[in-house]
């Protein structure tokens, strides 16, 4: 035994020398970052998704910085603690990421309601003898209020650039899985002709009008689950303002640091648990296959 371990720790000594060897000697393999255009791609995404089209990403970053600057700014009038006024900042500046995904989410809500409608009237204009493009202007005159625009800036843009990247366009713009496969019907047809397309609208206007009722009923549970998380996230808030304006002695416990970051942990955990719940709420996006 007490000629084995001194061979045991030679051994471990041999390879932790090569280890440092190696860790100091191999030349480090490159890692993609991402760049700037590449995040500035994203957030433009994002905004289009949210149905901004107006907003650039810089214009986006700077009114966020401005949110968090104004609430921060309240916080500290009607509060007056330096540590809460900072997280009031950062909660400012996130704030309308947060308003802006919950509205891609309820635009994305719209539009799978109101596709179902528009296939059915596309297909029901293209079997009555309209052509395709003149199916989409009735569509922009009188189809689903939601649609009603995007079709108007599709018929546009095909006009000027033509029906496939007007098509492409619209496609991005909406981010829908449903209408992918639209779009691509509409793209093939365009290049084959002949009618087979109403055909596959047909399908497409059964299978979502099933699937939009099962949506329906979970959108409604989800909603319930979401104002709950609302209502319980912003209870202790509102009391914490309220006894801070009627009786600011009482709190004197929170006016040293200790009782600042005790007051920011309890923040911080409100803010998890209302993440988890808006989480544990939302509802699975259906992916997007016919995008490259």
């Amino acid at each position: 035994m007490s000629a084995v371990l001194p061979l045991v720790l030679s051994v471990v000594f041999g390879i932790g020398v090569y280890v440092l060897y190696d860790a100091f000697t191999r030349t480090p393999a490159p890692r993609s970052k991402p760049t700037a255009s590449t995040w500035s791609i994203r957030a433009r995404e994002f905004l289009l998704h949210a149905g901004v089209y107006d907003v650039t990403p810089r214009q986006f970053v700077l009114f966020a910085g401005a949110a968090g600057v104004a609430a921060g700014v309240l916080a500290q009038v009607f509060l007056g603690w330096p540590l809460i006024t900072v997280l009031a900042a950062v909660l400012g500046a996130a704030a309308p990421v947060l308003y802006y995904a919950e509205r891609h989410n309820r635009r994305r809500a719209a539009v799978q309601l109101a596709m179902a409608e528009a296939m059915g009237q596309l297909r029901d204009g293209i079997r009555s003898g309209l052509s395709v493009q003149e199916a989409l202007l009735s569509l922009a005159r009188n189809g689903p209020a939601a649609l009603r625009d995007e079709f108007a800036t599709l018929v546009r843009e095909a006009r000027l650039l033509g029906f496939e990247p007007a098509l492409r366009a619209m496609r991005e713009r909406l981010a829908d899985p449903v209408f992918d496969v639209v779009a691509a019907a509409l793209v093939l047809n365009d290049r084959l002709g002949g009618r087979n397309v109403t055909q596959v609208l047909d399908r497409l206007t059964q299978a979502t009008r099933a699937q939009q009722l099962v949506h329906q009923e979970m959108r409604a549970q989800q909603s319930r689950n979401v104002l709950s998380a609302r209502i319980i996230a912003c209870v202790p808030l509102v009391v914490l303002i309220i006894i801070r304006w009627i009786s600011p002695e009482y709190l004197d416990l929170f006016d040293g640091w200790w009782g600042q970051l005790l007051l920011v942990g309890c923040l911080i955990s409100i803010a998890i648990g209302y993440l988890t719940m808006r989480w544990m709420a939302h509802l699975p996006a259906e992916e997007r296959v016919l995008v490259r």
